[in-house]
């Protein structure tokens, strides 16, 4: 299996080569399109050369004819005109196509058929101006109108091979390919360059988590960048209450409660770097595409812009992140649980309504008071509340129960929905992890905050089509 930053370099890759693929393949039309252009010119010139010699020798119509097969002149400029890049032929034909002169006097009798027209290609689109030039050995056709007396008495036809519009083609491409492989190699060499300045304190954070875990007691954070320096402080003051706690002082039961805050502390901090890395690539290949559209503005303009909202979304991504990492001051006081699960209920009951859901309350229990903040406690029960809501679109029944057990506290918030798919159970707390269209990934993120300041635990069990149960467990204080 790839790492992260592996599938990441790749990722990045694919996306660049996709990028210049197309843009060469633009280069590419345009320059198809210039060079049929100025065989498009040199044919017109070639053939205005040899009507400017006929027009010259041409008495009458009647005699038309003989006088252009006898004239030395015009088939000089006949003759000459196969020595022009790209001209494999030149003649002079009547209205039935039989050649009157031609650059080879052999052809002279014969009857010719009209060839694809070079001004009707270059009148379509670049794709199919590609495909003529690289499907085989075609020659195209210029047709100059010969008039008099303001009527037409025969036509000169000058031919073009595609084979050598495609040598000139493939010559012109060779500095376009050097050049697209060159910005292929900067693009993801800055790519990774970015990646592993803006990731360092992620990679920082994972190293002293590792480096604790090997009992490292102690461990502090070189975090300097101010969005992650107060989560530097906190991990600082967790590692040196371990280092307190080792032996000889040792609290077996303080030291394990810290080193699961650690665990937790870390499982906020894993999310952060996918997301943070996406907008970043996707700035890393506009401000490449920049460099090589400064000569159009608008063009310019989109990845400008493209840049600007990304750069908005890695902003939104790190707000987000410090509000776990610099959490608001909790407000520890005696609260009521049957009370505030009450007033959660009433709040969602016009919700549930409308959503054919049933709710199901079994929290009677006057006695249950924790201690905590109760502003806190009730939003992360009214997100819980909502999400089961939300997995009943098609209607069901929401049970809310409290309980004592032991010393702890017990709240279940059980619904009868869709259920959570068990590849998804592990990482439902996870930041920015959401299977919602339109979800930000934050909700349980933040439930899980909430329940972990309160020294408390949630736990979840889900089956398919049957439903999910959350059970928030917290400590309990002595009854009044």
């Amino acid at each position: 299996m790839f790492s992260i930053k592996t599938k990441q370099v790749l990722g990045v890759t694919a996306m660049v080569a996709i990028v210049v693929m197309a843009l060469s393949l633009l280069h590419l039309m345009d320059l198809a399109r210039t060079l049929l252009e100025e065989s498009q010119a040199r044919a017109e010139l070639i053939a205005n050369a040899i009507y400017h010699q006929s027009s010259e020798v041409v008495t009458s119509q009647g005699t038309a004819y003989d006088e252009l097969r006898s004239s030395a002149s015009v088939r000089l400029a006949l003759e000459s005109a196969i020595y022009s890049e790209d001209v494999t032929d030149a003649v002079i034909v009547d209205p039935t196509g039989t050649i009157i002169a031609a650059n080879d006097r052999d052809r002279i009798g014969q009857t010719v058929e009209p060839r694809a027209s070079l001004a009707a290609l270059i009148a379509e689109g670049g794709p199919a101006q590609l495909r003529a030039v690289y499907s085989g050995g075609q020659t195209l056709e210029w047709v100059q109108p010969m008039n008099m007396d303001d009527q037409p008495f025969a036509e000169i036809r000058i031919g073009l091979s595609t084979i050598l519009v495609r040598r000139d083609l493939n010559q012109s491409l060779q500095p376009a390919a050097i050049a697209a492989g060159v910005a292929l190699l900067v693009a993801v060499f800055v790519a990774m360059l970015l990646a592993q300045v803006v990731l360092r304190p992620i990679h920082v954070i994972t190293s002293g988590l590792s480096r604790l875990g090997r009992g490292e007691l102690g461990t502090t954070l070189d975090l300097r960048d101010d969005e992650f320096r107060d989560l530097g402080d906190v991990f600082d003051r967790v590692s040196a209450q371990l280092r307190a706690a080792a032996p000889g002082s040792a609290n077996p039961v303080q030291l394990n409660e810290l080193s699961r805050r650690i665990v937790k502390l870390g499982r906020l901090t894993t999310g952060v770097a996918h997301e943070v890395k996406n907008p970043l690539n996707a700035m890393t290949i506009h401000l490449e595409l920049l460099k090589t559209k400064l000569g159009d503005a608008r063009a310019a303009a989109v990845h400008a812009d493209v840049i600007s909202q990304e750069i908005h979304r890695l902003d939104e991504v790190m707000q987000g992140f410090l509000k776990f990492a610099r959490p608001d001051a909790v407000d520890f006081a005696p609260v009521d649980i049957a009370p505030l699960l009450a007033g959660v209920l009433d709040a969602i009951q016009p919700q549930a309504g409308r959503a054919g859901v049933t709710v199901e309350r079994s929290c009677g229990d006057q006695s249950l008071r924790v201690s905590g903040d109760a502003s806190r406690l009730r939003q992360a029960f009214l997100n819980l509340a909502e999400n089961a809501l939300q997995a009943m679109p098609k209607g069901g029944k929401l049970s809310v129960s409290c309980a004592l057990n032991g010393n702890r506290v017990v709240v279940r918030i059980s619904d009868t929905g869709e259920g959570i798919p068990a590849e998804h159970l592990e990482r439902i707390f996870d930041l920015y992890f959401t299977t919602k269209r339109g979800g930000s990934g934050i909700g349980l993120s933040l439930v899980y905050q909430t329940v972990s300041v309160h020294n408390g635990e949630i736990d979840v069990e889900s089956s398919m089509d049957r439903g999910t149960t959350f059970a928030v467990t917290l400590p309990a204080l002595q009854s009044r």
